[in-house]
């Protein structure tokens, strides 16, 4: 296998899929009408009323929503779902509902903060939803639809220089592309004449290319052309020119292969190798069943021998191995494997690394919609930014921007376009007519040379602004563009319904929060009283460590330690000892002496109560922190009941939780007198799974 290395800004990588379109789209037929009565079936559904909560009614398709969202399973239909799970979910859903009722009745929705918390948050997501249904999704699906063929092309690079004149690259290209239209050889031009050498030595010749993995120019070339012919115009990609032939235009097969390798790395016997050759063929043919067999017996390939020469992946012409991205198969073993259907193996197949003989163990139609998320990774890193300003433009021209570029121009003429505003003195010489030029018109704002200047000189995200006729037209998008998308986004949610409900459930999300600070949180206080009447009733959870009061002598030396010990068993007093010998940092002071801790408090403590010590007990010495401890326990605390105070730590969670229980359920009760709650029992029988 070689590894693709081409025009270094024309390819982006490679891909992968799809064959049998056409057997796709004949389905397609057959499954309308059965679509269409499904659909009709599942709006009925949908709208079936389960409750009702004062004038609000809980739909079947708003609680389906509802528990995705806060359920995670997304694919789950609440019909295929046990009744009393969702009965459990319908009570809490209702309970949320309720919140939000009383909270619009008490216009916490009207609140100032609320709606300035809604409104900057809608800006974002309004942005955000837009670009996704009219800039991304519309994209990705071109590159998926265009991902179910691929094409193979071949073309000629005309480059020019990096700064300067491209009228002569540009007068080149005109020649050449006159060349191959009328009736020139096409490799042969690109092997005399393209500027990359690296394809014309291959005569201009491509792997195959697919949806998003070329750039667009010449993958729009490449996909609107037809097969055998030139493509008729030149194709511009920044200075440098393309002229392009489609060679191949073919549904997209995703395969798995095996193959047995004889190299011919480091050896001149290839009459040898080809008759050892012939010999694994005939033996292949005879008993095809034993293919893997031979493999492993014969095969010169390390990474493939031992799997009977599986290759371990699909592959994919446009895209190489799933497993090994940006891999492609020489172009002989590619092309042989391709022409083999299921279960056949080839005749012998000569590659740079020597003789194959390749077996096509499977393939398939690769499911296109198992890409869309890559796909939508690589059009975001490729192509969304350049697509978005596009679409921007296009929304301010429709709204009525204007550019006054004379204004432009007579501003740039005032400043030195080779600095930034670091330079304090930037703006020195802007004469007072030309800060009062306007530099841009919409129907509800214009700016002056003035207002940008003010700008420039106070806001932090813009310093260090090129002074040059790109960097402040990037800042007037900065001024402008938020305009032109609040203006295309006025009415996201009458488009797309699932913005809406987006934006529903953000509002309503914060109106519970307030609601909830209101009726609970803010009445939510440490009653001490009501805290011990709940310690009285659940006393004997709480009870306290067995804890250990010990001494130690800490000793660098293994056979130090064990002297010490000898010492101690011969009747010598610990305390002494600990004054005179321990090592550890302050503790001669204290004779060795640690407060009385529990196990999980005092690593020491657990080395005593792992060796179930007493009091009055030496233990060691104990191998611990690069040294070695001698320990005696000098007293044993049992464990006894918790008083009330020491215990608030262990049960004021689950007392703070019954408060908050009690305080919701007695806000719900009252909510629910305000606004009943029905539920459709008929219709929840006829819907839900028994």
């Amino acid at each position: 296998m070689r590894k693709i290395s081409l025009v270094a800004f024309l390819l982006f990588g490679v891909a992968i899929y799809t064959h049998e379109a056409a057997a796709q789209k004949g389905k397609a037929g057959q499954k309308t009408a059965k679509s269409s009565t499904s659909s009709a079936s599942k709006s009925a559904l949908d709208k079936t009323v389960l409750a009702t909560i004062g004038k609000e009614s809980i739909t079947y398709g708003e609680l389906e929503y509802a528990f995705h969202k806060n359920m995670g399973r997304r694919n789950a239909r609440l019909s295929e779902i046990p009744r009393d799970s969702v009965m459990d979910f319908l009570q809490l859903y209702i309970k949320y509902r309720l919140k939000v009722q009383d909270a619009m009745e008490r216009k916490l929705d009207k609140d100032s903060a609320v709606m300035t918390d809604i409104a900057q948050n809608r800006r974002l997501l309004a942005e955000t939803h837009y670009s996704e249904k009219k800039i991304i999704e519309p994209e990705v699906s071109k590159l998926l639809e265009r991902r179910k063929r691929e094409v193979q092309i071949e073309i000629i690079v005309c480059v020019s220089p990096e700064k300067g004149d491209t009228i002569a690259s540009y007068n080149r290209a005109m020649r050449l592309l006159a060349m191959v239209r009328g009736g020139a050889d096409f490799e042969k031009v690109a092997h005399d004449s393209s500027d990359d050498t690296e394809t014309g030595k291959r005569g201009g010749i491509l792997p195959y290319i697919t949806g998003g993995k070329i750039i667009r120019p010449v993958e729009d070339a490449a996909y609107s052309g037809k097969v055998g012919e030139v493509y008729p115009q030149l194709i511009r990609y920044r200075n440098n020119y393309f002229i392009l032939k489609v060679l191949k235009n073919e549904p997209r097969l995703k395969v798995r292969a095996s193959h047995l390798l004889l190299s011919s790395i480091g050896k001149n016997d290839s009459l040898g190798i080809s008759k050892k050759g012939d010999s694994l063929l005939a033996l292949i043919k005879a008993h095809p069943e034993k293919f893997e067999d031979y493999v492993r017996a014969n095969s010169d390939d390390k990474t493939t021998k031992e799997k009977g020469g599986y290759m371990g992946s699909y592959y994919t012409r446009s895209s190489g191995f799933d497993l090994m991205k940006d891999q492609l198969l020489l172009p002989e073993f590619e092309k042989s494997l391709f022409s083999l259907k299921d279960g056949e193996i080839s005749g012998k197949v000569w590659t740079e690394y020597g003789l194959h003989i390749i077996r096509r163990d499977s393939s398939r139609v690769p499911n296109i919609e198992e890409e869309r998320e890559s796909v939508k990774k690589d059009y975001k890193r490729l192509f969304y930014e350049e697509d978005k300003r596009l679409h921007i433009d296009s929304l301010k021209v429709a709204l009525g921007y204007k550019l006054n570029s004379p204004a432009l121009k007579s501003f740039l003429a005032f400043v030195d376009t080779s600095k930034t505003t670091i330079d304090s003195s930037w703006s020195s010489k802007l004469t007072k007519g030309v800060l009062a030029l306007q530099l841009y018109s919409l129907p509800n704002g214009s700016m002056t040379v003035g207002a940008l200047v003010d700008s420039l000189n106070k806001r932090s995200d813009l310093r260090a602004t090129p002074l040059n006729y790109k960097g402040i037209t990037r800042v007037l998008d900065k001024f402008t563009d938020p305009k032109a998308v609040n203006d295309a986004t006025v009415s996201l949610e009458l488009q797309y319904p699932d913005f809406a409900a987006l934006m529903r459930d953000f509002r309503d999300g914060i109106l519970l929060f307030k609601v909830e600070e209101q009726e609970v949180w803010g009445k939510l206080k440490f009653d001490s009283l009501q805290a011990r009447s709940f310690f009285d009733s659940t006393r004997a959870k709480y009870r306290t460590e067995t804890k250990y009061e010990i001494s130690e002598i800490y000793i660098l030396s293994d056979s130090a330690a064990k002297a010490v010990r000898k010492r101690i068993d011969a009747g010598e007093k610990f305390d002494d000892l600990a004054s005179q010998l321990t090592q550890r940092e302050g503790f001669r002071e204290k004779k060795g002496h640690h407060n009385l801790a529990t196990s999980k408090e005092d690593k020491l403590v657990a080395l005593a109560e792992k060796a179930k010590a007493n009091a009055g007990d030496v233990i060691g010495p104990e191998p611990y922190e690069r040294g070695f401890s001698i320990i005696k326990v000098n007293e044993v605390a049992p464990p006894r009941q918790k008083t009330f105070e020491e215990a608030i730590p262990d049960f004021a969670p689950a007392f703070q939780d019954m408060v908050q229980k009690r305080l919701t359920e007695q806000w719900i009760t009252r909510v629910k007198q305000r606004f009943p709650v029905e539920i459709n029992q008929k219709n929840v029988a006829a819907v839900l799974k028994k």
